[in-house]
């Protein structure tokens, strides 16, 4: 019995990461990679992940596989799941997406002495890349050196 809660919860999180990776990789390529952000696609998969989501997805998916009546169900929904997953490849959506992720406007910055404005496109582990509207630059500051942010 704890066995099959165990390997119908493993499946289901691999098909949840499937959508997820899918995700992921439209957003890398439709907002990172345009900004010239300077990310690897596993941190960036790693670090904005939504782990309570990623567990409810894939006890309910695991649920849904195991259980032979709603077997049918799980595939039509999970084939509409990979289709939506895909629209982030299309770059309209894939570049609005990752702004509502990451994107933050017109917020204030310090870097020692110097007070700057400019839009949060994102913020690493190391690395923090802030678009100046003044400059029409994106720049990238560590995030030892960035003193402040509001």
């Amino acid at each position: 019995m704890i066995s099959k809660v165990i390997s119908s919860f493993l499946l289901g999180f691999i098909f949840v990461l499937l959508l997820d990776f899918l995700f992921f990789i439209g957003i890398k390529i439709n907002y990172i990679d345009i900004y010239n952000i300077k990310v690897y696609y596993n941190p960036l998969f790693a670090d904005n992940q939504p782990y309570i989501l990623l567990f409810i997805l894939s006890a309910l998916f695991g649920y849904l596989i195991s259980n032979k009546r709603s077997l049918k169900l799980f595939a039509y929904i999970y084939i509409l799941l990979i289709f939506i997953s895909l629209f982030t490849f299309y770059k309209p959506i894939g570049k609005s997406l990752g702004e509502i992720l990451f994107k933050k406007d017109n917020l204030s910055f310090k870097v020692g002495k110097i007070s700057f404005k400019g839009d949060l496109l994102y913020r690493g582990r190391k690395y923090t890349y802030i678009y100046r509207k003044d400059i029409n630059k994106v720049i990238k500051l560590s995030n030892s050196e960035l003193l402040q942010s509001k």
